[in-house]
């Protein structure tokens, strides 16, 4: 019950970092049209700082490194479980709606990086949390790989997004990618560089949680709840995935910690990153805000649900 509690104040602590930017587009200080602006910021400048910083949290060592490589793997398969069951039973209406193929990506994209990080810190011990958080950065680049190329095509229904290119020239593969080298090469950083990265990296969250307030302002409330799509699609995502996750890391001879990590990324509500994609391809973009927004706002009761499997995760 103590972890339940962590986990909903932790949650609620983080819904509630939106309101500044919900007030700041709702009194006109900012405008709509700024929103876009935000996000690059956060996805080109604080997501890879947030790589380098979750590694340089870390020690190396080459368990480390094997169970980087498993927590890769589950971070590919689960999702793309989900994926494609999804993509099975709503393939044929996607056709001509767009709403199902951003269902498709809704049910097994979560906020692992800018979400995730804040509730492993609170749930977990500081000497564990530094050590762990670095799972929710391979969780991010896995699902970015996915996004970039398959998530894009699903959304636009064009192959053409399919490319080698796109996989790995992408801020947050980049980012990791710089991030594995310094981790691995033990490569030290210059302490003032470092500090930097750090604040730039810690920004991460509180801004993301700032663009969903303002991108909520734009928004009548009756259009993000009263599609049962969108409540269908938070349910696989924060209540059937991490059941799933659970099923895994449950049944499957790895390190408990490692396994409760996946479990609660897993458990995540659906990623800031659906909307980018749906922004980026011109497609589906009120839906996958809605999605967004419902799922964010509703992971205050499905999350800390979701942590009374956590001590059966042995």
């Amino acid at each position: 019950m103590q972890v339940f509690f962590i986990a909903l104040v932790a949650v609620a602590v983080l819904v509630a970092a939106a309101i500044p930017g919900y007030l700041l587009v709702k009194k006109k200080i900012v405008g709509e049209e700024c929103i876009p602006g935000f996000s690059k910021i956060l996805v080109y400048v604080c997501q890879p700082c947030l790589a380098v910083y979750t590694f340089k949290s870390a020690e190396y060592s080459v368990e480390k490194l094997v169970d980087i490589g498993i927590f890769a793997i589950l971070a590919t398969v689960v999702p793309f479980l989900i994926m494609g069951t999804v993509f099975l039973f709503v393939n044929k209406k996607s056709k001509e709606q767009t709403v199902y193929r951003i269902v498709t990506i809704a049910s097994s994209f979560g906020n692992c990086a800018f979400f995730g990080i804040p509730i492993i810190e609170a749930l977990f011990p500081p000497e564990v949390a530094k050590e762990v958080i670095l799972y929710t950065t391979v969780y991010s680049m896995m699902m970015n790989i996915t996004g970039w190329t398959v998530g894009s095509a699903i959304i636009s229904r064009d192959i053409k997004y399919i490319s080698v290119k796109k996989i790995f020239l992408n801020p947050a593969v980049l980012g990791t990618a710089l991030a594995l080298v310094l981790f691995i090469g033990e490569i030290p950083v210059q302490k003032d560089l470092l500090s930097m990265i750090t604040a730039a990296a810690k920004m991460a969250t509180p801004l993301s949680m700032m663009i969903l307030g303002m991108r909520l302002a734009t928004m009548r409330v009756g259009e993000i709840f009263s599609d049962y799509r969108i409540y269908l699609t938070v349910a696989i995502k924060q209540l059937v995935m991490p059941v799933v996750a659970f099923a895994f890391v449950f049944f499957l001879p790895i390190d408990p910690t490692l396994g409760s990590v996946f479990f609660i990324i897993s458990a995540c509500p659906v990623a800031a990153v659906v909307l980018t994609y749906s922004e980026m391809v011109g497609e589906g973009q009120r839906n996958a805000a809605s999605m967004l927004l419902a799922g964010t706002l509703l992971s205050v009761v499905t999350l800390p649900i979701m942590t009374f499997l956590l001590p059966l995760i042995k």
